[in-house]
């Protein structure tokens, strides 16, 4: 119904935000997670919102979020079974970057910090959408070169695992991995795929299969 809002900021709190559209008299209020009221302007400022309206038989929502990214991240945890409104809202409060490589790297322990997130609820969003989140990651890593070595990566190479498993671990290393945890994993990955294969399915295979 709504794709975003743009304008004044009426009122504001943790988990909530009055926004006044440019030109319209009437406020909307959305529902925010706690991190994003802290990045936006203070009262009197403006902002622009992406939004979801969510309509349920006993009630109506309006959720915001400050990218397209986020706002779809937000739809994709509400198809999950057991998964409401202000559960993903309060998810969404860890940077979404972070609840990405979680959930890629089947890292249900992440989401558990959250609130309101049992090890049940966090293992069932972990499985279904792993799979998805570990190729968004794939193609993020792919565009933005991040196979650019460090000045660690000789290291690697004098191990004998040549460039593509030294592109490989660096690319764990930046989802998170610590750098010893990411070279037996490639290890294990390169064991399955061989000597030759690329970096990158390498690192599709330690997310998809080794965890």
């Amino acid at each position: 119904m709504y794709a975003f809002v743009e304008g004044e900021i009426i009122e504001k709190s943790e988990g909530n935000v009055v926004v006044r559209p440019d030109g319209m008299g009437i406020g909307l209020s959305i529902g925010i997670a706690p991190r994003i009221s802290e990045e936006l302007p203070p009262v009197g400022g403006t902002t622009r919102l992406y939004t979801f309206f969510q309509v349920k038989d006993d009630s109506q929502a309006l959720f915001g979020f400050r990218s397209k990214p986020e706002r779809d991240l937000f739809e994709a945890l509400l198809k999950i079974s057991g998964v409401g409104g202000k559960t993903a809202i309060a998810i969404l409060d860890l940077p979404r970057d972070r609840i990405v490589a979680a959930i890629a790297a089947g890292d249900s322990a992440v989401l558990q910090q959250v609130q309101g997130v049992g090890a049940k609820t966090a293992g069932r969003i972990v499985l279904e959408l792993k799979d998805r989140f570990a190729q968004e990651l794939m193609e993020e890593w792919a565009a933005s070169g991040v196979g650019e070595f460090t000045e660690a990566v000789p290291d690697f190479m004098l191990e004998g695992g040549g460039r593509n498993f030294a592109e490989a671990v660096e690319a764990l290393c930046g989802l998170g991995y610590n750098r010893a945890d990411a070279r037996d994993r490639i290890r294990r990955s390169k064991s399955e795929l061989g000597d030759d294969a690329p970096a990158e399915d390498l690192v599709r295979y330690v997310l998809k299969h080794v965890g």
